[in-house]
């Protein structure tokens, strides 16, 4: 009798396709589980000029103005980045970049100081629950509300 002695690799091979199959499968379940990077409703980019205010964050006054300019604002990829928070008081305008992010689903918008003292990490120093109201962006917090509206290249 002549056996073979030459390994059967068949059923290795069957079971490293198969268990690539099932990975493969797997990571892409998986993946549909995962949020989208930003499934926001909220449009929020550009500057914008803070309309009405009763927030002490953005107190009113005579001859003062707000502005704030989240540049290209949340996309499809970013839902964070730079703000510059301005206070126009005629003549002198003040001039504070701070970081902002919205989170997908709940609408609640962070701004931050860049920096905290001693550390690299970034500062919650307010958040409001943030909605679109026709051109307008209306920020809502603790009973307080402020309205943005889209600023006129005029206005600045």
């Amino acid at each position: 009798m002549n056996t073979s002695t030459a390994p059967k690799s068949h059923g290795l091979k069957f079971f490293v396709y198969l268990a690539t199959l099932l990975l493969v499968a797997f990571v892409h379940q998986t993946r549909a589980d995962i949020p989208d990077g930003n499934r926001s409703s909220l449009s929020l980019s550009g500057m914008y000029k803070v309309a009405a205010s009763n927030d002490p964050f953005f107190p009113a006054g005579t001859n003062r103005e707000w502005f704030m300019d989240f540049n290209s604002g949340i996309t499809g990829e970013k839902a964070s980045g730079k703000v510059a928070v301005s206070l126009r008081q005629n003549p002198n305008v003040k001039v504070r970049i701070m970081v902002w992010q919205v989170f997908p689903g709940t609408n609640e918008l962070f701004l931050g100081n860049q920096f905290s003292e001693g550390s690299r990490q970034a500062v919650s120093v307010a958040q409001w629950r943030a909605r679109n109201a026709g051109n307008s962006v209306v920020l809502e917090r603790h009973g307080y509300q402020i309205v943005l509206n889209r600023a006129d290249p005029a206005d600045y």
